[in-house]
């Protein structure tokens, strides 16, 4: 518009000052060959104006025509990015919904895989392993990985979180064990403590808890009640006197202190036939603390230590027990009385408890004190009473 109202603007002066020249203007003269054209400076000068302003408009004429073809490809280029835009956002919206074979056709419609944005990728990759396609759900990740920095730490990550969600720890491991070379992060230690509670490894487990601590995954009580499992584990699991001779080395003295490790300690030790370093453990542990746990554990050994229950016996005596303690001494009693030989102050004792308690368990230990006795309609009464307090 603005070079059309230029263009008249340029002809009016023309016309209006063309007639008030004409008394003054000089004259053209152009001789060719065959042609003579004579005319007036005025005419000359418009005709010159409006010949430039003719051929301008008739340029842009032109490379508005060839500059067509260019339009028509921007224009189908930017159809076609809005289309496979669409694709990629429906194939999300399938994933999201579980429809995993429509969301992998999706995406595999919105474009070749080396021209798919990381986001498209990863879709397909997950949605592929949904579909139980693992070696096109690799190829997916391996093309991500190519990206950058960043896509490759995700590729890595969901590769790993894929191995672990069909169990398979150990190649989750070694995804992460390269990644751990050049990036680390609370993540990272989280899916390799996962890892290593797939492959139920519990010494690179317990290695690890002080990062764990440190990187505030778990807390301190947390972490000292891993480090009493798995010692107490690695206790139970000992298969002979050497091996946990090894285990007890490797011990603090607040682990010896500690009535759920003495405990499991102790009855390793009698089941293994080491009577006296049970006998040692034991007293250490009763002269500082007569816990209730711990005498759980005397109610089920498998032989009595006559130290220990001359000990017992001599804090019942004295009556300094506590009452929440009272029942869980007379089971330990019981049964080590029981173990010696000393059936009726065991059944004194078990009788006692069972006025404070009735339990399973104590029914159990009377119905054997009464087998040892011979009086076995009294002991399948207690073994009949203990089978329905197991039911119940």
């Amino acid at each position: 518009m603005l070079k059309i109202l230029i263009f008249i603007i340029i002809l009016c002066a023309a016309i209006f000052a063309g007639p008030y020249l004409a008394d003054q203007q000089g004259y053209v003269h152009i001789a060719t060959d065959n042609y003579i054209v004579e005319t007036s400076l005025t005419t000359a000068v418009v005709l010159a104006i409006v010949s430039f302003i003719v051929l301008y408009f008739v340029v842009s004429l032109l490379l508005k025509i060839l500059r067509m073809p260019r339009g028509t490809r921007s224009f189908f280029k930017r159809r076609g990015q809005k289309k496979t835009l669409n694709l990629q956002q429906d194939a999300v919206l399938a994933y999201e919904e579980e429809d995993y074979s429509r969301a992998l056709a999706l995406v595999k419609r919105s474009g070749r895989m080396e021209n798919l944005p990381v986001e498209s990728l990863f879709i397909g990759a997950r949605a592929a392993f949904a579909l139980q396609q693992y070696e096109l759900c690799s190829k997916f990740l391996d093309e991500a990985k190519k990206r950058s920095k960043q896509s490759l730490i995700s590729s890595s990550i969901i590769r790993a979180k894929l191995n672990l969600e069909i169990g398979n720890g150990k190649a989750a491991l070694e995804v992460l064990d390269e990644l751990k070379q050049t990036y680390s992060s609370k993540l990272i230690t989280k899916l390799t403590l996962q890892c290593y509670n797939v492959e139920h490894d519990e010494d690179k487990i317990a290695k690890m808890t002080p990062l764990l601590v440190r990187q505030q995954l778990i807390s301190k009580e947390t972490a000292q009640e891993q480090a009493r499992s798995g010692l107490i584990d690695n206790i139970s699991k000992a298969k002979d006197s050497s091996e946990l001779s090894t285990v007890i080395s490797g011990m603090d003295k607040k682990a010896k202190q500690d009535p759920a490790v003495v405990g499991a300690l102790t009855t390793r030790l009698l089941e293994l036939g080491d009577a006296s370093s049970a006998r040692k453990y034991s007293l250490a542990l009763l002269k500082n603390n007569l816990d209730p746990g711990f005498l759980g554990c005397v109610a089920r050994w498998p032989i009595s230590i006559p130290d220990v229950l001359s000990f017992l016996k001599k804090q019942a005596e004295d009556n300094k027990i506590a009452s929440g303690v009272n029942v869980p001494l007379l089971k330990a009693l019981g049964n080590l009385e029981f173990k010696s030989g000393q059936i009726k102050d065991a059944q004194e004792h078990l009788e006692k408890a069972l006025e404070l308690k009735q339990s399973g368990e104590i029914y159990y230990m009377l119905a054997q004190i009464m087998s040892a006795q011979r009086l076995y309609d009294k002991a399948c009464e207690y073994y009949q009473s203990a089978l329905e307090r197991s039911k119940a």
